[in-house]
């Protein structure tokens, strides 16, 4: 099996994700995981997919039918097998916060990931509006990580639990291993 990325950029069609859902698995393709998200008048949608070689190679020749379909930027990515870098952990491990947002907060937080030695392989962020009893906007942060091969859990947990306070909010889940592609 071989993985790949496949974006949607373009005006609001109604039914994109359908459109690139109907593609992908016309073509033979799993969609692992996939995000929309709609700007104003445009909309992203993106999915990460697994298929057979010969497949990820007729998405990505097809893919001008896509574009014409959906009048779209459409960029389709084929990818190589994801691997574990040397000295990092084989399992992936992740965290969950919620805090108040702040101009800054994943700034802050990607950089104390990378002072751990932590390596990012996946981050969803979310935010809204909470308007009782004040207007406060809460933000959601969930990170998939490896570790490196040394590692001191409780010294990265304390710096999260500070930083989480800081920001107002609490870790919702704990670090810890998480099902993947690599475990």
């Amino acid at each position: 099996m071989q993985h790949a990325a496949l974006w949607l950029l373009g005006p609001g069609v109604k039914g994109l994700l359908n459109h690139g859902a109907a593609f992908v698995a016309q073509r033979g393709g799993n969609i692992v995981k996939d995000i929309a998200d709609r700007f104003g008048d445009r909309v992203v949608v993106f999915m990460s997919i697994m298929a057979e070689p010969e497949n990820i190679a007729r998405m990505d020749a097809d893919k001008g039918i896509l574009r014409r379909e959906t009048a779209c930027d459409v960029v389709f990515q084929p990818l190589r097998e994801p691997t574990v870098p040397e000295g990092f952990q084989k399992a992936l491990h992740g965290f969950n916060i919620v805090t108040e947002d702040a101009p800054g907060l994943i700034a802050e937080l990607t950089l104390m990931i990378e002072r751990f030695g932590m390596l990012i392989v996946g981050h969803t962020g979310e935010r809204r509006v909470v308007s009782e009893p004040i207007r406060i906007i809460e933000a959601g942060q969930n990170f998939v990580i490896m570790l490196p091969v040394h590692f001191d859990p409780l010294k990265f947990t304390t710096a999260l639990t500070d930083l989480v306070q800081k920001y107002h909010g609490t870790i919702v889940t704990p670090l810890g291993k998480v099902p993947g592609l690599l475990s």
